[in-house]
């Protein structure tokens, strides 16, 4: 039999499971897209920003502009939270990958230079020479359905 709510009359049927993802699998659905959302406290307040990125090795890569938005994160030591989603409203399922951490700006040109980076690619114009690495050390996930 289903659930439904029953404090709602019509109400639709609940997702059958909420379930806590293992590590190795958050890991697994951060690389199978490539668009997320940062959010950290800027100099101006809460800032919540979708970008692309990449995992590479064991972090979340991604390319912007110094002078931009995320630019503020070069040398700062402030804490990220990094999510990415995915939901299909028909079926009534879902996840959610965080990977929280310290933003640094990757400098070591070999790195800089390898294949993986180099496929870190913003959809937004520009010149995106600031390369980004959040540390995948605290990664959670929930999936719904």
């Amino acid at each position: 039999m289903s659930q439904t709510d029953d404090t709602v009359p019509g109400a639709a049927r609940r997702p059958a499971s909420f379930d806590v993802l293992p590590p190795k699998r958050c890991l697994e659905l951060l690389s199978s897209t490539t668009v997320g959302r940062i959010a950290f406290a800027g100099k101006e307040g809460p800032v919540l920003l979708p970008l692309n990125y990449r995992v590479v090795d064991d972090a979340v890569v991604v390319r912007t502009s110094g002078s931009g938005t995320l630019g503020q994160l070069a040398g700062s030591d402030v804490e990220v939270v990094f999510e990415v989603d995915y939901h299909a409203p028909t079926a009534r399922s879902a996840w959610s990958v965080l990977v929280r951490g310290i933003a640094t700006v990757v400098e070591n040109t070999r790195t800089l230079a390898s294949v993986e980076v180099s496929r870190v690619v913003s959809w937004v114009p520009g010149e995106h020479a600031l390369v980004l690495s959040i540390p995948i050390d605290q990664i959670t996930g929930r999936s719904v359905g």
